[in-house]
């Protein structure tokens, strides 16, 4: 078809299909529709190469959630991940991971791993190659405590349980019948307590829950039970088969035996000394001594602890010697002979004689090696130390400058005696004030009212104070040197206190004389030139020390009394004056001079004690000569103290009575305390040999004597008389 235009002149004729033809290809150039075989392929979509991999997202923590307390140690942590993703959960402390879970197409996971204990606990996961795909969150977490077994951490407990938990929580134990105890949990997690009221022995469960400051108010879980079996029954006292009583032992390596209760620790002692400790092993032990004991005569006890802590009594006391052997010679044992010098052919005394007309075997003979090892002749004995070895005698005075003595090891240093209890110490200080100081004192006025005023005993007579020049035909007129009289008593009272325990010819009581002439001096200045010093400066009153002879006669009963009844470490006094206000004073003036007295002897003996705690333990002269020093001041000091405070007499306690009965109490009651603390070895004795019972009796009759005594003499015979 033809399209005429007009226009101009003459009409154009356009065919149709050009115009179409002409309009496809504006509008390919331009960016329409396709034609022809463009259009074909355009439609058809572009050949398919490799998938692309799809962006992967970063794993979840859904459980628990951030910021919870959480009160067990193995927890389920959970959350999602990425399909075919493998992840782990890291540990918040160093080390593998605590869970590694495997790729899978499930896009959940969860883990049981075993936390640590503590605030803000980290938990995060990873993916494995990819540490950028990461989750995190913190929580709260306290595990269950631990309950390990009784005192020793074996199954077997006196009440007491013990375990570890989280350093300072606060730890409640529960027994299966419903007791509870709590504890605290030290720096290093360690806890005990004691169930107070278990009903009996036997066999019980024991679980234990824990909580601290951030996990307060909750509690962790219960820990795992525990099966314990609880003893209260305490075991018989154990049997010391050897030594006997009697014996002579070494100082140092002495052997020990005999029989107990199984499963038992068996601890031998010799007076103050711990020798040693074992395990009892099918009814018997043995043991060896560690240390060096002191030359000297000791009662030998052993006590036992079971495996639940109980402890026994001593064993009865064995009278046992600790020293070197009596020294051998051929007059004493005819068996052996000297050895022969040296070269010189020595005929065996065992060897039988030649037969008659047998040439000699010995003369024929060429003496191998072997025999002449195998010499009888015995080895010489070494000289002591500090003898003459070269004059042969060195025996005669057996050890040297730098052995112990009794005074060596007298008083244990504070804490290093477990079996001591402060309790048991203030129980014998309160019975001694009750049933022997308090009903002396009544007994004494007692017998001053019965006698019209007149004490028992003239001391005048004895110390020459207060007698007039007219009572003599002539008065004497001996001066004497105060500072002469002086060396020369505490020299006597010095030798007197070493006479309290063995006494032998070596050198080392040469030194130890030296070590109580200057405790000696410590003490007195303590008791006397202090007590004067602080009432002339202080309270402006004068004040004068005098020497009191008849003191030497209480050094030298408490002295040998603490010999005659074997009381190691020994009670001993050590004054040798006493301070005195003049008459024209108060009462008040004398009870509290008098109580400073007793206070300066007192602090005095507790800081020698607390320094025997701190004193080197070597073996050279001058730390044993120190460590002698301080015990003779600890026993003098106390020793002191507590004579002084008995109030009799005209004694520094009976003024502090006149003055300040509840300052009297104090002081004695600290005194005693401090005493029984002092002679807590001897103390265990006691309870060992089962004289505490009888000691309770003894004062106990007493105490009734003397307050019936008292009681006559103040309301029955005034009504008697007419």
């Amino acid at each position: 078809m033809l399209i005429a235009l007009r226009g101009a002149r003459s009409p154009i004729r356009v065919a149709v299909p050009s115009l179409l033809i002409t309009a496809g290809l504006l509008l390919l150039s331009l960016g329409g529709l396709p034609m022809g075989a463009d259009a074909a392929h355009a439609a058809t979509p572009p050949p398919s190469g490799p998938a692309a991999t799809p962006l992967s997202a970063s794993p979840t923590i859904d459980s628990p959630p951030p910021g919870t307390f959480v009160g067990r140690s193995t927890t389920t942590v959970s959350g999602t991940r990425s399909a075919s993703q493998e992840i782990q959960l890291l540990n918040p402390g160093a080390g593998d991971p605590l869970c590694i879970i495997a790729a899978s197409p499930a896009t959940d996971w969860s883990c049981t791993a075993n936390l640590p204990s503590g605030q803000h606990v980290r938990l995060k996961v990873v993916v494995t190659g990819d540490s950028t795909l990461t989750a995190e969150e913190t929580i709260d977490v306290l595990g269950e405590p631990v309950v390990a077994g009784g005192p020793f951490g074996a199954p077997a407990s006196n009440g007491t349980v013990r375990g570890s938990a989280y350093p300072g929580a606060s730890v409640v134990a529960s027994v299966s019948t419903g007791e509870t105890c709590p504890a605290t949990a030290d720096t290093g997690g360690a806890w005990s307590c004691t169930f107070p009221n278990l009903p009996s022995s036997g066999t019980h469960t024991v679980t234990a829950a824990q909580q601290t400051g951030f996990s307060a108010p909750s509690w962790s879980n219960d820990s795992a039970p525990k099966s314990i079996l609880f003893d209260f029954d305490r075991p018989a006292a154990p049997v010391v088969s050897s030594p006997t009583a009697g014996a002579r032992v070494p100082q140092a390596g002495s052997s020990y035996a005999g029989t107990g209760e199984d499963g038992a620790a068996v601890t031998v002692f010799a007076g103050p000394y711990s020798l040693c400790t074992v395990a009892v092993t099918a009814g018997t032990w043995a043991c060896t001594a560690t240390g060096t004991v002191t030359a000297g005569s000791y009662r030998v006890i052993a006590v036992q602890q079971d495996a639940a802590g109980n402890q026994s009594q001593g064993s009865p006391g064995l009278g046992v010697d600790f020293g070197p052997a009596p020294d051998a010679s051929p007059s004493a044992n005819p068996s052996t002979s000297p050895a022969p010098p040296a070269g010189s052919a020595s005929p065996s005394a065992s060897a039988p004689a030649p037969a008659p007309g047998t040439p000699s075997e010995s003369a024929t003979a060429t003496p191998t090696p072997s025999s002449t090892a195998t010499s009888v002749a015995p080895a010489p004995i070494p000289p002591a130390s500090g003898g003459d070895s070269a004059s042969g005698h060195g025996s005669s005075l057996p050890g040297g400058w730098n052995d112990p003595t009794q005074f060596t090891s007298a008083v244990l240093p504070p804490g290093s005696n477990a079996d001591f209890s402060w309790f048991e110490a203030v129980l014998f200080a309160v019975g001694a004030l009750v049933l022997l100081v308090i009903p002396a004192r009544l007994l004494s006025g007692t017998i001053v009212r019965a006698r019209d005023g007149r004490p028992l005993w003239n001391t005048s007579a004895l110390s020459g104070r207060n007698q007039a020049s007219e009572e003599f035909d002539r008065a004497p007129t001996l001066v004497v040197n105060r500072w002469l009289l002086a060396a020369a008593a505490i020299a006597a009272a010095a030798t007197l206190i070493m006479l309290s325990g063995t006494v032998s010819s070596q050198p080392a009581y040469l030194r130890l004389l030296l070590a109580v002439v200057l405790a000696l001096i410590v003490v007195n200045t303590a008791g006397a030139l202090v007590p004067q010093w602080w009432s002339s400066r202080v309270w402006g009153v004068p004040a004068s020390v005098t020497f009191l002879p008849r003191y030497l006669l209480l050094v030298a009963v408490t002295a040998l009394g603490s010999r005659a009844f074997e009381i190691h470490p020994a009670l001993l006094f050590g004054l040798l004056g006493s301070v005195a206000v003049s008459s024209g004073h108060s009462a008040i003036h004398r009870g509290q001079l008098a109580a400073l007295r007793a206070g300066s002897l007192l602090a005095l003996a507790v800081l020698g004690w607390l320094v025997l705690g701190v004193l080197p333990t070597g073996g050279g002269f001058g730390d044993l000569l120190a460590a002698e020093v301080a015990n003779s001041v600890v026993l003098t000091a106390v020793g002191s103290a507590l004579l002084v405070l008995v109030p009799i007499g005209s004694t520094s306690g009976r003024s502090i009575v006149a003055w300040s009965p509840l300052t009297w109490v104090g002081l004695t009651l600290a005194a005693f305390t401090v005493m029984f603390a002092v002679l807590s070895p001897v103390v265990g004795l006691w309870h060992g040999e089962g004289s505490v019972t009888l000691m309770w009796v003894a004062s106990g009759l007493f105490a009734a004597l003397s307050v019936s005594a008292w009681a006559w003499q103040r309301f029955v015979v005034p009504e008697l008389t007419p």
